[in-house]
């Protein structure tokens, strides 16, 4: 029975802790959070304890320190997690700069603790199959890419999503999602080129950024916290056979077109739709990999990788649009 610690009772806290209490194989026995209310909440919820110093999260009898904070401080909670040999679960992203991010991958190898980032998107069926079909061959060579994810500003714990200097913005917060799992997909990215306007937070932020990928596909990442409908996501992935289609306010949610004996005629539509909670697939996948010693399916150079496009793409928005090689 693996005993788990949360760091940080907000939304993704109290999320990660319902998915711990479903796992068998695992237990939330502690809650930290600096706003002592918002411990004691969640750790009646699911009974655990509430800590009252963050010390208590690298005691002996912890076997995993769940790492829920706001950004800027998801690195210095997993460095000491692992410098303590704690295994780690760790919001995305890693950390709020590649330098902490680089900080904590090196102190995850000395451990030699297992660590995973919650780039959940890759347990999403659609983005799954999608990746699946891409790497398949299924609609021959990609080309193009394009992502889309809209949503409101989230509020969170004293407004810190608004601080653009802590969030890093809709690009460093929710875009990332999409740099993950086109990095999967597509490989190394080799030059950024994104727009923005961060100037504008809060209430609004919107990015669009432009990959090239060392395969030669070209992909358009765009995110939105000035959006006042539903949240909703959508993709297009254009190859030389085929077209794969997303779009989370349909209810087949992801197509396939094929090109069929004639050229240019598109092929029977095959639909996929959600089915168990791709957070609590996350979850269970964390805890199978510590307890069979494998590699998490999202390792750290993973979201080492995302962090550093992430922050390419930031750099290209404040510097008015430059191109940025990675």
């Amino acid at each position: 029975m693996l005993r788990v610690a949360i760091c940080g009772a907000g939304g993704l806290g109290t999320s990660h802790a319902g998915n711990f209490q479903q796992i068998p194989e695992a237990e939330v026995v502690l809650v930290y959070d600096p706003v002592q209310e918002a411990a004691a909440g969640l750790a009646k919820a699911v009974g655990a304890q509430a800590a009252r110093d963050a010390a208590e999260l690298y005691a002996d009898d912890i076997d995993v320190v769940c790492v829920t904070t706001p950004t800027p401080y998801h690195a210095e909670y997993a460095i000491k997690a692992a410098e303590a040999g704690k295994h780690i679960l760790c919001e995305k992203p890693m950390a709020r700069t590649v330098e902490q991010g680089q900080a904590l991958l090196e102190a995850v190898e000395r451990a030699g603790v297992t660590m995973m980032v919650g780039h959940v998107v890759r347990f999403f069926p659609e983005y799954a199959r999608a990746r699946d079909l891409v790497q398949s061959g299924a609609i021959g060579r990609v080309g193009m890419v394009r992502t889309s994810r809209l949503n409101t500003l989230p509020a969170g714990s004293g407004g810190w999503f608004a601080n653009y200097q802590m969030s890093g913005g809709v690009t460093f917060d929710m875009v990332i999602h999409d740099f993950d799992w086109l990095l999967w997909t597509f490989g190394p990215a080799e030059r950024v080129y994104a727009v923005g306007v961060p100037e504008h937070m809060p209430p609004l932020d919107y990015s669009l950024t432009t990959i090239r990928f060392k395969s030669g596909a070209v992909a358009h990442a765009e995110g939105s916290w000035a959006d006042l409908g539903l949240f909703r996501t959508e993709f297009e992935i254009a190859g030389s056979g085929g077209l794969i289609k997303h779009d989370s306010t349909r209810m087949a949610t992801l197509t396939v077109q094929k090109r069929g004996q004639q050229e240019g005629l598109a092929a029977v539509q095959v639909p996929e739709s959600p089915g168990k909670s791709p957070y609590l697939i996350e979850d269970e996948h964390f805890v199978e990999c510590i307890l069979a010693g494998k590699q998490p399916q999202i390792t750290p150079q993973d979201a080492q990788d995302a962090l550093a496009l992430a922050a390419a793409a930031c750099e290209s928005i404040e510097a008015g649009g430059k191109v940025v090689h990675l």
